[in-house]
């Protein structure tokens, strides 16, 4: 469905921002409960060769950087929802931003309720081999990144497809 009028536009973008974002920060939420419910500190869970289920208490952001720095980490993720608002303002696509916003959003919401209501401290639980261990905030920031960079390059692409010029007849 395509929404038909500009206004209509502004609404689906912002409503399906705010349920998609809502939907990410619960599910995240949720999975960090069951994580901290079923799975003691450091236990490992073989779920398939490749993949497991370990609980882990990350203070620090990815890969473990800014250990320790809850303020700094609340800040930057005050500042990247702001950038992440302020795109999709000035996007003039409903579909791509309201995904792509919704899911870093909603993520980075998860995240900073966990901080904030616990120990300054997030709950990981997905585990690779040789890889920090994640959660699934974690999985829909780096999703909505992705949606948000290929929306852009998409963009890039038709604009300069757009101010091409034929070459001249010779």
């Amino acid at each position: 469905m395509k929404p038909q009028t500009s206004g209509r536009r502004t609404v689906y973008k912002w409503g399906l921002l705010i349920v998609v974002a809502a939907i990410a920060a619960a599910l995240d939420l949720w999975t960090k409960a069951l994580a901290e419910e079923r799975l003691a500190l450091g236990e490992v869970v073989e779920v398939l060769p490749f993949f497991s289920w370990q609980r882990t208490s990350n203070s620090g952001v990815a890969f473990g950087l800014l250990s320790d720095q809850g303020w700094l980490i609340l800040v930057a993720n005050g500042v990247a929802i702001l950038v992440v608002l302020i795109y999709v303002f000035m996007d003039r696509r409903w579909l791509l931003p309201a995904w792509g916003g919704g899911l870093i959003i909603g993520g980075s919401a998860g995240n900073v309720f966990q901080r904030l209501t616990g120990d300054g401290h997030v709950t990981d639980f997905m585990r690779f081999p040789a890889w920090p261990n994640f959660n699934l905030a974690d999985v829909f920031i780096v999703l909505g990144i992705v949606i948000v960079f290929l929306g852009l390059l998409v963009e890039a692409v038709r604009a300069y497809r757009g101010g091409q010029k034929k070459p001249a007849a010779g």
